[in-house]
């Protein structure tokens, strides 16, 4: 297949968070396309958008902005069409279309989905624990938990972690290794939501020797063993059985797609306690 490559200008006047994650989704509609991508946060004054179009004539590509000032905006939209590129406002019909239905006028403060809040401090303190409770630490202190995570080696258990505890979750995750290395006080959660990831044992095995691969490890060993990985794997299931939480197979999905699934299980059993 053949790799289109293009530029993406990311111009924004925060951090620049929304316009990463929509270019991510966007680009991901898009088989053998690849960006190179120029990120500019915190563009407010005439000066930082000189140094913003200048980069865009040199690289000539699509453009998407988050920016509040009609001024800046205007400059940049003709930069854009001097330059014959696409310049498209990424929040603009959004926030008109709630404008609409709210019946109420947007507040132009940049950078408001950034103020300190008590949401801000939540996911902070969410981080904070999931850092703490990674890869099988501090397992005396599930019960505080919003989310435990259970799965054999090289099942994106960190990262689903991390990534969970940034939307504000406090998440924990425990490696499996044999049933009987998994700490008792996994079978006495209450609160928290377990779950258990699973994996095609081939393709954990592919996961497994790249990872072995690129820190020069031995690859001779039981961790890679097909067979071996295949009673790894059945070996969690029966937990999983066990602990009789749900089980999320990984083997095609994304970091995000499993975090997402997670987030709706968490949902569906708060809405049962209520």
């Amino acid at each position: 297949m053949t790799i289109k490559k293009i530029n993406i200008h990311l111009i924004s006047d925060s951090t620049g968070e929304t316009l990463s994650s929509v270019s991510r989704a966007v680009l991901s509609q898009f088989e053998g396309v690849e960006s190179q991508d120029f990120i500019w946060p915190l563009t407010r004054s005439k000066a930082q958008l000189e140094k913003v179009m200048e980069s865009i004539t040199k690289n000539p590509g699509i453009v998407l902005y988050t920016i509040l000032q009609d001024e800046l905006i205007e400059v940049l939209k003709n930069h854009c069409y001097d330059l014959q590129v696409p310049c498209i406002p990424v929040l603009s019909r959004i926030i008109t279309e709630f404008s609409n239905y709210l019946g109420m006028n947007m507040n132009h403060t940049i950078g408001r989905q950034h103020i300190l809040d008590e949401e801000y401090f939540s996911r902070v303190e969410a981080i904070n624990y999931t850092i703490n409770h990674d890869d099988g630490q501090s397992t005396w202190d599930l019960f505080d938990a919003d989310i435990v995570i259970v799965g054999v080696s090289r099942t994106s258990k960190s990262p689903t972690s991390v990534y969970l505890s940034c939307r504000g979750y406090k998440t924990a995750n425990v490696p499996f290794v044999s049933i009987e290395t998994i700490p008792e006080t996994l079978y006495d959660l209450k609160k928290p939501l377990v779950v258990g990831l699973t994996i095609n044992p081939e393709k954990l095995v592919q996961i497994r020797q790249s990872r072995l691969a690129s820190i020069g490890q031995d690859t001779q060993t039981d961790y890679i063993d097909v067979e071996s990985v295949k009673a790894e794997v059945a070996e969690s299931r029966k937990l999983f059985a066990k602990l009789n939480c749900p089980i999320i197979d990984v083997t095609k999905k994304s970091v995000e797609e499993t975090a997402a699934r997670i987030i709706q299980l968490v949902q569906q059993k708060r809405n049962s306690q209520i």
